[in-house]
């Protein structure tokens, strides 16, 4: 087999049109993407701006029983260990439930808009 000569015009030449050719075709193949990904996305905007209402709704709720629980402790007085226990267990209630709603209202917010969620 003939060595072949790096220096020759032709030897250049092929490889110039192998490396023009590859090139085109990597080229060809990539595609450019439009997406601006610095943009915000309203969505998630939308979504976290609805947690957080929640969030905040459940928190006045909490203070709000918070407050209703140390009223009613106070009035049952020192002698009344019966009212103390039914206080402390509808209180108990009252706050399970405000959790349970916050809970639904922050899954609610993942469903708003006509998106799929990835689905």
């Amino acid at each position: 087999m003939h060595d072949l000569d790096n220096r020759s015009a032709r030897v250049r030449w092929v490889l110039f049109a192998v490396a023009t050719v590859a090139l085109a075709a990597m080229v060809v193949t990539c595609k450019s993407v439009t997406d601006n990904v610095l943009a915000p996305k309203e969505t998630a905007t939308d979504a976290a701006n609805c947690v957080s209402d929640c969030a905040h709704a459940a928190n006045d709720a909490k203070k709000e029983e918070q407050d209703r629980h140390v009223a009613a402790e106070h009035a049952c007085g020192k002698a009344d260990p019966k009212c103390h226990q039914d206080e402390a267990a509808r209180h108990q209630a009252a706050m399970d439930q405000i959790e349970a709603q916050r809970k639904a209202c922050q899954n609610n917010c993942h469903h708003q808009g006509g998106g799929k969620g990835g689905h």
